[in-house]
């Protein structure tokens, strides 16, 4: 262990575009931070050019199950358990997520004792249903939650991993996974929600459109990743390489417009925040080449 912070994440070889741009983003964002990268099957090329990198990676083999999704999608709690217990804090990512800026401040406020984690843009109603669903009672028939969060990013310090761990072992035993409410409903029940800084979606990942809606949507100014309410841009999350994922997203947005009664500047706004996401992503991914 060369730090005493360390990113997360899983990934199988589909994923290789976007793991170029999330290491180049470390590089780029001046972070020396390790990572713990579960492979599921990445090419031993690959692997052995992360040795060219200024920080330490350790690479776990995840091919449990020989099911990706399995092995990537629940196994990377379990990694993040049994090696964030080296680490003040560790921040869990998934493979098709790059660094716009850099995130040192929350590592430090995780190891303080508090849980960094990015807003789905949703408040929950938690009811008996949910709770049911998921073998928790919160005491209560009706849990309006307001800082429902994505799975990723979460900066979390050793002491709250048994959340990780918790989650994990009982998804497995009930063979059903739901990696957003589930956590969130177990969160509740362990006390983490009371210690959860919760920070819109538009900065971290731009899940449900927000990363390119108009009144949201990601730009580039004095030399920083800004939404469109002039707030830093820290992480931006997508499959940026295929390019049927990003033919649908004005696509998505066309409806979103229809839907809303929106015309005029704000197709443009769209259009502008997709060109900066992609733009972004090519910056990074550098060419699927690391930078050293």
């Amino acid at each position: 262990m060369a730090s005493k912070f360390a990113f997360v994440t899983a990934a199988s070889t589909n994923y290789l575009p976007g793991l170029y741009a999330f290491f180049n983003s470390l590089v780029m964002n001046k972070h020396k931070d390790d990572v713990v990268l579960g492979s599921f099957r990445l090419p031993e090329d690959f692997l052995e050019s992360l040795n060219t990198l200024p920080f330490h990676t350790e690479v776990v083999n995840i091919d449990t199950t020989g099911n990706q999704s399995e092995d990537t999608a629940i196994g990377r709690f379990k990694m993040a358990y049994d090696y964030g217990q080296k680490y003040e804090a560790i921040c869990l990512v998934e493979g098709d997520l790059f660094l716009t800026g850099n995130v040192s401040t929350f590592f430090n406020i995780a190891s303080k004792g508090f849980v960094v984690v990015a807003s789905n843009g949703m408040v929950v109603n938690f009811g008996r249903d949910y709770q049911k669903q998921y073998g928790i009672d919160l005491g209560v028939d009706q849990y309006i939650y307001p800082k429902v969060h994505t799975t990723v990013p979460i900066f979390i310090g050793m002491n709250d991993l048994d959340w990780f761990k918790k989650f994990h072992d009982g998804r497995m035993s009930a063979h059903s996974f739901d990696d957003v409410f589930g956590l969130n409903v177990l969160g509740i029940s362990m006390g983490k929600s009371d210690r959860i800084l919760c920070l819109p979606p538009y900065q971290w990942t731009g899940i449900h459109h927000f990363g390119v809606k108009p009144e949201t949507g990601w730009m580039e100014k004095d030399g920083f990743v800004l939404s469109g309410t002039e707030e830093q841009v820290y992480m931006i999350h997508g499959k940026w390489w295929d390019e049927g994922w990003r033919s649908d997203l004005p696509l998505t947005m066309g409806r979103y417009f229809q839907r809303e009664g929106m015309t005029g500047k704000s197709t443009q706004r769209v259009q502008n925040s997709i060109d900066t996401g992609y733009r972004l992503f090519l910056r990074y991914n550098n060419g699927n080449k690391l930078k050293s």
